[in-house]
């Protein structure tokens, strides 16, 4: 009998997607117009390629900005295998989205200029309401009871992400000056923003100094990044 012939994946997918990535950058850190047509002409990717991976250009800026919140989802649940509360949870993960939101700040507030509908948002918003979702089933005696669990995540990932949006805009003045922004700052207005049962964080209590630094560590077998 003959052993089936396993074919290797096709690279030529995730080379467009990656050519179509880079090209969105650049053109929105350098301020220019973004339409299918300029991502085709400086990504040498063809109009027809687009279309083959995304509908429009709001699926395209959706799922480069989803990626914030999957490596987020994939940090919650390392975090939740290395015993972690839910509290501690949802302090590394606003860490990380405000420490990404800041590294990416030229693309961020460049993408926010692209001609595209809603689409864009609300497929940012549902990825954050499902990292949520996950976040707020394990969080135990520490959910409020009578908590609309998909609801409430749904109603905390719209605040996170206009937050995140708002921040970007107050501070582009700035990063259009070189001056370096803090995603101190930004993390903290986030905290105050969420509610202190979700983050446990008093309101009165100063946000902790290095927030989300030390919860993964190699100690608990997960590396941060």
């Amino acid at each position: 009998m003959s052993t089936p012939v396993t074919r290797a994946p096709d690279p030529r997918p995730a080379r467009t997607k990656a050519a179509l990535f880079a090209a969105a950058r650049n053109l929105s850190v350098s301020g220019d117009d973004v339409t299918v047509s300029d991502l085709a002409r400086h990504s040498g990717v063809s109009c027809s390629a687009f279309y083959t991976h995304y509908g429009s250009l709001d699926e395209l800026l959706g799922e480069m900005l989803d990626q914030m919140f999957e490596a987020q989802e994939a940090r919650a649940a390392a975090l939740a295998v290395a015993g972690r509360s839910g509290h501690e949870i949802v302090q590394a993960t606003a860490a990380g989205m405000a420490a990404y939101a800041v590294h990416h700040h030229a693309f961020i507030r460049g993408a926010l200029g692209w001609k595209v509908r809603h689409g864009a948002y609300v497929s940012v918003v549902a990825t954050c309401a499902r990292l949520y979702e996950d976040v707020l089933r394990g969080m135990g005696n520490d959910l409020p009871p009578r908590v609309d669990i998909a609801r409430t995540a749904q109603f905390l990932a719209g605040g996170t992400v206009q937050v995140l949006i708002d921040s970007l805009v107050e501070t582009a003045p700035d990063a259009r000056d070189g001056i370096a922004l803090d995603s101190g700052t930004v993390l903290e207005t986030l905290l105050r923003v969420l509610p202190s049962w979700f983050t446990g964080l008093p309101p009165a209590d100063p946000i902790p100094a290095g927030l989300g630094d030390d919860l993964l560590t190699e100690r608990d077998g997960v590396l941060g990044n």
